[in-house]
């Protein structure tokens, strides 16, 4: 039988979507991916020494580490970084095409709705995609009645993540104090976020491209534990 006991000073758990709730990153990397190859011959252009294998692996790890920011953001920094020459049109289409595949081809992460059902806390979610692709994915995966009414979008607030407000308006939602909430993050920028506002958070990393590097990378941004299993959360509350 799941354990379901929680730790007296913990009331409410805010979970991350993407990469906690939904298993989409892997989605959007590919999609990214996919989409910002195709300007690499720019960068190639530029005469940086790199052969084109290089440079498909080095965007391919610079993508993956990005994950959990706002997407606009991400384009701004593999833009400078890779000379690819993104204008306005292509930050539209690129934006189009991860929220359409996140929103048709997305599932929920394994074992989190069963896990979420058994926990006796009051949830939400804090998360820096939009309030309508929150909506769409948890409708989706059956996962929108769990934390109805509150959910929290960093996208839509105009201060994303690594700034503490999303995480912030989740605790203030439930009218608590920061520090009777533990968060589940799947990024370093999330991890970040919850630090920030005084939060304790756990680093998930069950559907990271590659969980060992995940790890590393969560614990160094301030993550308390990190589990690559949702059965596992309830004991880890519990301890």
């Amino acid at each position: 039988m799941m354990n379901t006991a929680i730790n007296q000073h913990i009331t409410h758990l805010i979970c991350d979507c993407d990469g906690v709730l939904l298993d989409s990153e892997s989605i959007a990397l590919a999609v990214l991916h996919r989409q910002l190859g195709s300007y690499l011959p720019r960068s190639l252009a530029q005469g940086t020494g790199q052969t084109e294998l290089a440079l498909e692996l080095a965007l391919h790890g610079a993508i993956a580490e990005r994950l959990g920011m706002m997407t606009n953001q991400l384009l701004d920094e593999l833009n400078a970084q890779f000379s690819l020459g993104l204008l306005a049109p292509d930050y539209n289409a690129i934006n189009l095409a991860v929220s359409r595949a996140c929103s048709e081809e997305v599932t929920a992460v394994p074992g989190v709705i069963e896990v979420l059902a058994a926990i006796p806390l009051p949830k939400a979610v804090a998360s820096n995609s939009s309030l309508l692709r929150i909506d769409a994915g948890l409708r989706r995966c059956g996962l929108l009645e769990l934390f109805e009414g509150h959910i929290h979008s960093g996208h839509d607030m105009g201060t994303p993540k690594p700034a503490p407000d999303v995480y912030l308006a989740a605790a203030a939602g439930f009218q608590v104090a920061p520090r009777h909430c533990i968060a589940v993050d799947d990024s370093v920028t999330g991890v970040r976020s919850a630090v920030a506002a005084g939060i304790r958070v756990f680093g998930f990393t069950g559907v990271a491209h590659d969980r060992g590097q995940a790890a590393a990378r969560l614990l160094a941004a301030g993550a308390e534990r990190v589990f690559d299993n949702m059965q596992q959360l309830p004991a880890l509350l519990a301890a």
